[in-house]
């Protein structure tokens, strides 16, 4: 039997974030749909579950819902799930992986079955950078 897999939240560009630019937040693999058949007697039931919605969480009352689970950044490339801080602080940032599920026996009509989730939280600690001009000698 497969089992829906936890996901792994990652952040870019850095470790630590800075007020006023953006930070970059995706899973380290795309979550895929998962499927368990039983048989017994001659008759058959299986049961799947995918991946339907994506909560982001990002610790400051603010949150994003998407469809998918985020394009990696690069130095090359901004990712798809973008967050800018307007201040400084550890936040706690979770991604949500929004599943569901249904049923059906042998080859009949599939019954929903609902839906269920599971996240990973990561702490962000967010800085401010403070600009100042200076006066070359």
């Amino acid at each position: 039997m497969d089992l829906a897999q936890d996901p792994a939240l990652e952040i870019a560009p850095a470790r630590i974030g800075l007020t006023g630019l953006d930070s970059f937040f995706w899973l380290a693999d795309e979550p895929g749909p998962v499927q368990a058949t039983a048989t017994a007697g001659g008759l058959s039931v299986t049961a799947e579950a995918r991946p339907v919605q994506y909560v982001w969480d990002f610790g400051d009352d603010t949150d994003k819902v998407t469809t998918t689970s985020g394009r990696p950044w690069t130095r090359w490339r901004d990712g798809s799930v973008a967050h800018m801080y307007e201040t400084r602080a550890r936040y706690d940032v979770t991604a949500e992986v929004v599943w569901s599920a249904r049923w059906r026996v042998g080859a009949g009509a599939w019954v929903p079955l609902g839906f269920f989730s599971n996240s990973d939280t990561r702490e962000y600690p967010v800085r401010q950078m403070i600009s100042m001009l200076v006066r070359s000698p």
